[in-house]
């Protein structure tokens, strides 16, 4: 990344010193013309917010993303930016574990490493048969999201070759990939009859990464977010110009399913039929991110 920002630095410095030889009728004219497109990469830390007072967020990630710019300008100051790009982001959250007042989340996994739904009128045996029962401590996702920007991009006018603007608007993204890095307390693997050896005591603390949660995560793999900013631009020549712009943006929608399908934090069992009922984890996980974005814009 330093590498990259000196060179930038550099173009900037040596494009300027051409720049000021160039005749002043032209500065202005190819700068603003009507259409330009561009590139950009994006390093940025990522990290989750929630309602959940049970499974909290904590910490950041580094995350990054690169991409296409279109811009379209409609005035003097205003011009519509849209394009395409990919973002790799994530955060982090930790579990509630409280057993003693019903409050510990596990989930199972079989001999292929699937996850399994508990089902409605399974009793305990029938669950565990094979399984692994994970108690969980905390839980790290990172997220593939092909973003679409369409963001109000307001400019002042050009100075010693320099414009300064403001953005706000929205991001469509749409979800590719989701995976997770699970730490956990203990974990238990089952034999076939679902009952653990008298005295087990189960595997310990351990971890598990490159989880895939795509099947837990919103049933509609697309989300809209508010995208605002600021930033400036310098013309390297004609209608060339190097940006720099930090932008927030933080997510609409729930990343993952309201209701988890495979998070249990409570199982009640019935005496008589032996049947469990299972209490599923809420999940409220929102994205917020800050965007540091460089580019050129053509």
């Amino acid at each position: 990344m330093k590498k990259f920002l000196y060179t930038i630095a550099s173009v900037i410095v040596l494009a300027g010193s051409a720049n000021a030889q160039e005749p002043a009728k032209d500065k202005g004219a190819d700068f603003d013309k009507k259409f330009r497109f561009g590139l950009r990469i994006t390093p940025q830390p990522t990290w989750f917010t929630s309602s959940d007072n049970n499974n909290k967020p904590y910490g950041a990630r580094f995350g990054f993303g690169f991409g296409l710019n279109m811009e379209f300008r409609l005035s003097n100051i205003v011009a519509f930016l849209t394009g395409v790009g990919g973002d790799f982001e994530g955060g982090k959250y930790q579990f509630r574990q409280d057993p003693a007042n019903n409050y510990a989340v596990r989930y199972w996994q079989n001999n292929a490493g699937d996850f399994v739904e508990p089902k409605k009128n399974s009793n305990n045996a029938e669950v565990n048969a094979s399984n692994t029962v994970y108690l969980l401590k905390d839980r790290t996702i990172k997220t593939t999201f092909v973003t679409i920007p369409a963001i109000l991009k307001l400019s002042t006018n050009e100075y010693s070759g320099l414009k300064y603007f403001g953005m706000f608007g929205v991001e469509l993204g749409i979800r590719v990939k989701a995976t997770a890095t699970d730490n956990y307390i203990n974990s238990y693997k089952y034999p076939s009859t679902g009952v653990a050896p008298a005295g087990y005591a189960g595997e310990g603390a351990s971890s598990q990464s490159n989880i895939n949660i795509n099947k837990d995560a919103s049933l509609i793999p697309i989300r809209l977010g508010l995208n605002v900013g600021g930033g400036t631009e310098y013309r390297i020549g004609g209608s060339t110009t190097a940006f720099i712009s930090v932008n927030y943006f933080r997510s609409f929608t729930n990343l993952m399913r309201n209701d988890s399908k495979y998070l249990v934090y409570n199982v009640d069992t019935d005496i008589t039929s032996g049947n469990n009922t299972y209490s599923f984890v809420k999940q409220n996980i929102i994205m917020s991110a800050i965007r540091i974005n460089l580019g050129i814009m053509f």
